[in-house]
């Protein structure tokens, strides 16, 4: 592909090659090219005419089924667009001049016609100047896509670098929850965007504000009530924001789950997608994970890194090497997940797996004999399983254990190599796989703390949290009650949900 300086070069060369059809070919293919390199999420289609009055040159497509047609113009004089985008049967017609542009003065007139059928015209050298900015400013990404399928006006000159300008200050205000920079940019994307970009731009501008906790009733904008970043406006922030900003994505992750996780597209923005996990370990939680063995899998010679975030069919995984671990919000989520032999761990095994894992409950058997072991009181010492397991006359083994994490308890089979949240706990997607994997599997000591260090997080105490749990058991309750702890920067206060209200 060309470089972004040489677009305006390649459609000048094309323009004054001797032989017509070549001429026709070289400057459709540059200009092919310069589109593609505005957003390449579009697919650019070309059309057998060629500067025609009322039929498109190109017509762009996108994977929602958008689409908008492409006009070719030669020398033009900006005051004709008035007239030329009322003959074009579009209703958003992209009017791209391949030389540049007469009349500049008339130009105040000719966006306010442009604008109000929601036509763009814009030539060469004024994309090339946003295509080049996307190297080095994140929010020009998102901008290109939002400019080919709704950018309205002319942008001639430094127009589109100018609107890049604002709008990438306009998220630094947002950061920073000031008002004056937040809503310049907010009126600015609403005149020079269509309604449908127009929205998910100002969306994820809110999403900023709100993330750097400013409140949704001062937001500068029409406001989106519907609460968290919804999937849409979250999947195009992924796709085209370019940043490694771990405060960034936290701000606009709050509300994450595992769900939308799955939602997203890996293949077309793993970065942001490994960003936004690794910056809301804090806050996703996961109800189930099966850990599956990956011989020829994630390798740090070839892959550059021992650890990340990927997606196999629907489900999320985490990659680790020689294995990686299946996540789903409940159990039945992983009903699809091929099931391997099953096989229990001698209990001398399962004992050095367990030696960094504080265990509840051990289920120890041999043949038809089977023993639970408990501690009420703390963790279970492995000098005290290797006491049960010498009670059997043969060898002993263990099926199932009950591990404590960070945020709740973990059932671990380990024929099944499965981990799953217990009860009524909301585990944290980190600890499910910080519990489960050294238990499932045998990983050497640098994998194992590899892990740990990849999954830790920390959690924001200066914000009020809230988990439930249910006890197993309690002396004198036929059911077992539910707990609430509220937990933030200065206490800790645990409610029983279930008890009868005060008379």
């Amino acid at each position: 592909m060309a470089d972004g300086s040489a677009f305006a070069a390649l459609i000048h060369d094309g323009l004054f090659d001797p032989s017509p059809s070549a001429s026709i070919l070289r400057v459709k293919d540059a200009v092919a090219k310069e589109l593609t390199a505005l957003d390449s999420t579009a697919r650019v289609k070309r059309t057998d005419y060629f500067n025609h009055t009322f039929a498109p040159d190109f017509i762009l497509t996108w994977p929602d089924s958008t689409s908008r047609r492409v006009y070719l113009r030669m020398a033009y004089d900006l005051e004709a667009l008035v007239d030329d985008v009322a003959l074009i049967d579009s209703t958003d017609p992209l009017i791209f001049g391949l030389t540049p542009s007469e009349s500049v003065e008339a130009k105040p007139h000719v966006d306010e016609v442009i604008a109000e059928s929601d036509a763009m015209f814009t030539e060469p050298a004024a994309l090339e100047k946003l295509i080049d900015r996307k190297k080095s400013d994140s929010t020009a990404n998102m901008l290109s896509n939002a400019l080919a399928q709704g950018g309205r006006g002319s942008f001639v000159g430094d127009e589109a670098v100018e609107l890049a300008d604002v709008v990438q200050r306009g998220f630094v205000a947002a950061a920073e929850v000031e008002s004056d920079g937040t809503a310049r940019a907010v009126q600015t994307i609403g005149d020079r965007l269509q309604g449908q970009q127009a929205w998910r731009m100002n969306r994820v501008l809110q999403a900023v504000w709100e993330g750097s906790e400013g409140s949704l009733s001062t937001f500068p904008g029409q406001a989106d009530v519907s609460g968290r970043l919804n999937m849409e406006s979250l999947s195009y922030l992924v796709k085209y924001m370019r940043t490694d900003d771990r405060a960034f994505w936290r701000r606009v992750g709050r509300g994450l789950t595992l769900a939308d996780l799955e939602g997203l597209d890996f293949e077309g923005a793993s970065a942001n997608v490994e960003s936004l996990i690794q910056a809301n370990l804090d806050v996703i939680s996961a109800r189930a994970t099966i850990v599956k063995p990956d011989p020829l899998g994630l390798d740090e010679a070839v892959a550059g890194a021992r650890f990340r975030w990927s997606k196999r069919g629907r489900h999320i995984t985490f990659e680790a090497p020689k294995l990686f671990a299946v996540l789903g919000s409940a159990k039945t989520d992983l009903n699809d997940v091929d099931e391997e032999a099953a096989a229990a761990v001698s209990v001398d095994a399962f004992i050095e797996r367990a030696r960094q894992t504080d265990l509840v409950e051990v289920s120890i058997h041999s043949g038809p004999d089977h023993i639970s072991v408990k501690n009420d009181e703390g963790a279970i010492s492995t000098e005290r399983l290797r006491g049960v397991s010498a009670t059997f006359g043969g060898s002993a083994e263990v099926a199932q254990a009950i591990a404590g994490s960070r945020t709740g308890r973990v059932t671990v089979d380990l024929p099944e190599r499965s981990g799953t949240g217990k009860t009524q706990s909301k585990v944290r997607m980190a600890d499910l796989l910080v519990t489960t994997i050294p238990l499932v599997v045998d990983v050497p000591d640098d994998v194992r703390d590899g892990i740990a260090e990849f999954l830790q997080y920390e959690v924001d105490t200066g914000q009020t949290q809230l988990d439930m749990f249910r006890l197993d058991a309690i002396e004198g309750r036929d059911d077992p009650p539910l707990f609430a702890i509220e937990a933030s920067a200065d206490a800790i206060t645990v409610n029983d949900l279930d008890a009868p209200a005060p008379e």
